[in-house]
Formats: C-alpha cells, structure tokens, sequence
C-alpha cells in the first residue's frame, strides 16, 4: 500500500506535528462486546484531539479482540478525521486472525478512495466525498463519538462510508430522547440517538459530553457497552 495508508503509529504522530498543539485525550475507556447475548469479545479505545475550530484534528484508535463465528478476530483501526464537523481525512484497519484484511479509506479531490486488501488480492472503489460523511465500521463502537456533532438538526439524513464492505450509502439520524442507563453500576443519563436506514437499524447512547456510553445493532444483534463509567 501507498505510503499515505498511514499506520496507527503514524496517524498519531499527525496530530502534534501539523497542528503544533498539544494533543488531548477526549476519551478512552473500553467496551464489552455481546452477540446474541453471548459475550464475545471487547473493544479498548482511545481519542484524542487538538486544536480547535477549523483546525480541530481528532484520531481515534481501538483494539478490539472480538471471537466471531469464523474465529478470533484482532482488528486495529485507526480514524484520522478534521475541522468542525470533523470530516473524514484517513483511515486504515489491519484485521488478523479468522480474517486477514487491510482496509484503508484516503481523501482525495471531493472524494474518498477506498483500497481493500486480502488474501484474495485488491480492489479499490471511488466514493463521493459529501459533506457530513460519517465512517462506521463494522463491529467497531468507539466511531459512533463522530454522530453527533453531524447532528444539526433531528432527523436528518447522512451518507455512511462502510470501509470494509467497499460502499457507502444514507441512513436517518434523529435523536430519540434523554434516558437513564446502566454504565459499570452507575447510572447516567444519556442522550439516545437512532440511525435507520439502508445499513440497518443502530441505536447509540452518549453522554453530556458525546462520549459513547452503549451501542445497539439489533439487525446484528449486536451491542457494546462500557465497562465503566467515563
């Protein structure tokens, strides 16, 4: 792969060297991972971030190590994302394990390119830059932080990158309403938010700060929790 499919390493060394500021954690912590109600695996997650206004730049890297119905799957993804509405600018995930899979999305001129990598050999896929454009990955919860500050108004409608499968589509984001959770024995009041659309249904719960606190996939099946409260 071209130099430019930074690895995670790298696209942390992005930060401080072309904002020249001093790079913040906004949240870390880690998930529990449950299939079918079985629990499967976790994800430990960090972002960090720093500058601000137009010139905010936000990494997030994860490593989850989640047993699928193929096998044990390590997946180490990285997001490079920018300005307000924090765009999209990189990102990579190195999948091993069951799976062995490179996958990277790279801007270019008012679109992405999206390489795939696997045993089987590679493609890549053009996908429309469109403003708002949210990436989500599959089985990967910590993204969801980089809703809500897409959420302008409620409902509205955002194109959704999925890195893995090689597509992008639009899904529905509203906002349901404030409700009390359970995050490690402690209750908190989260603010629940709803994608619907071509890609499922997701349900996503945050907190006054937008941290993630749970992520639903019921089409999948699939939830993640925090451990503990941020």
């Amino acid at each position: 792969m071209r130099i430019l499919l930074l690895s995670a390493f790298a696209l942390l060394l992005v930060i401080p060297a072309t904002a020249g500021a001093q790079s913040v954690t906004v949240d870390e912590g880690v998930f529990r991972i449950t299939i079918g109600g079985e629990v499967v695996g976790t994800e430990s997650f960090s972002i960090r971030r720093t500058g601000s206004g137009d010139d905010v730049q936000v990494i997030a890297t994860a490593e989850i190590q989640i047993d699928l119905a193929d096998g044990p799957t390590d997946m180490r993804p990285a997001l490079h994302a920018m300005g307000r509405d924090m765009a999209v600018y990189a990102y990579q995930i190195k999948v091993s394990g069951a799976t062995q899979e490179e996958v990277s999305v790279e801007e270019g001129d008012r679109r992405y390119i999206n390489r795939v990598r696997t045993e089987r050999g590679e493609r890549e896929r053009e996908l429309r830059a469109a403003p708002g454009t949210l990436l989500l990955d599959m089985n990967v919860a910590h993204q969801f932080y980089f809703l809500a500050p897409r959420l302008t108004s409620s409902p509205m409608t955002l194109p959704i990158i999925a890195p893995r499968e090689g597509r992008q589509y639009e899904m529905r984001a509203s906002e349901v309403g404030m409700e009390s959770i359970q995050i490690g024995g402690t209750s908190i009041q989260a603010r629940h938010l709803r994608l619907e659309g071509d890609g499922g249904t997701r349900d996503i719960w945050i907190d006054e700060e937008g941290r993630v606190l749970r992520v639903e996939h019921p089409d999948r099946g699939y939830v993640a929790v925090r451990e503990s409260a941020p």
